[in-house]
């Protein structure tokens, strides 16, 4: 079983890697998003 597969295992394996990079880059903005509301929650109530 070489790369040149099926039609169906390739779109599968396109499809695959696809969400994978999609999730991968949702899950950095989510965690970029967190940091930023985190540090302006650090700034607004760094008054005590």
């Amino acid at each position: 079983m070489g790369f040149p597969h099926c039609p169906i295992c390739v779109v599968l394996a396109f499809v695959s890697v696809l969400m994978g990079v999609t999730r991968s880059y949702m899950f950095y903005i989510l965690v970029q998003e967190f940091m930023r509301a985190e540090s302006t929650f650090k700034l607004k109530f760094s008054f005590y």
